[in-house]
């Protein structure tokens, strides 16, 4: 009752406030001198991920904090959006704004049977029509990821087989994508 009787309501769109708030909050904690500058970061991050007409509360798994090796408290920013550390492929690619994402969990490369088989070419006509098969079925893929309107391509790696052939990579280079292998977490 004490507590109700002398809260004060505030406005989410009063962010002076909100800043000065989340100053005092950072004065009790290790990052003190720092809290002129973390504290608009905060309040800026928080009114990124929440509509103000109708927030009531905040979860912050929708936040994440990431410590860089060598960098100091003055080098924090705030990005909107996702930042991939993964290594790139070798596409040409380093940098990509509106990024269109697309995940995949199949393989770029040709399809491989199940069993231990074996495909007995007699001829060269024979390995060029297999060849330009496997060349129209990869170039199929990847126009479809294409076509999708991603431009940046994410790939689950494969435990048994690689999931990007030399083909593909040439494709997905022509076609200006950032591509990445990701492991499963």
């Amino acid at each position: 009752e004490v507590l109700t009787s002398i809260s004060q309501p505030i406005k989410l769109s009063d962010t002076e406030s909100l800043i000065k708030m989340a100053s005092t909050s950072l004065n009790s904690k290790v990052v003190s001198q720092y809290s002129s500058l973390l504290a608009p970061l905060s309040v800026e991050a928080i009114m990124t991920i929440i509509d103000p007409e109708t927030a009531t509360n905040v979860n912050l798994k929708d936040i994440r904090v990431v410590a860089k090796v060598g960098g100091t408290v003055e080098d924090t920013k705030l990005i909107k959006g996702i930042v991939l550390t993964q290594r790139a492929q070798a596409t040409g690619v380093h940098r990509v704004e509106r990024a269109k994402v697309a995940l995949i969990q199949f393989c770029l490369s040709p399809p491989k049977t199940d069993m231990d088989n074996q495909v007995v070419i007699s001829d060269y006509t024979q390995m060029d029509r297999i060849l330009r098969e496997e060349r129209a079925y990869i170039l199929d893929l990847c126009k479809k990821i294409k076509k999708s309107g991603a431009n940046v391509l994410l790939m689950q790696k494969s435990i048994l087989r690689d999931a990007l052939n030399d083909m593909a990579l040439h494709f997905l280079t022509k076609m200006r994508f950032w591509l990445s292998k990701i492991l499963r977490e």
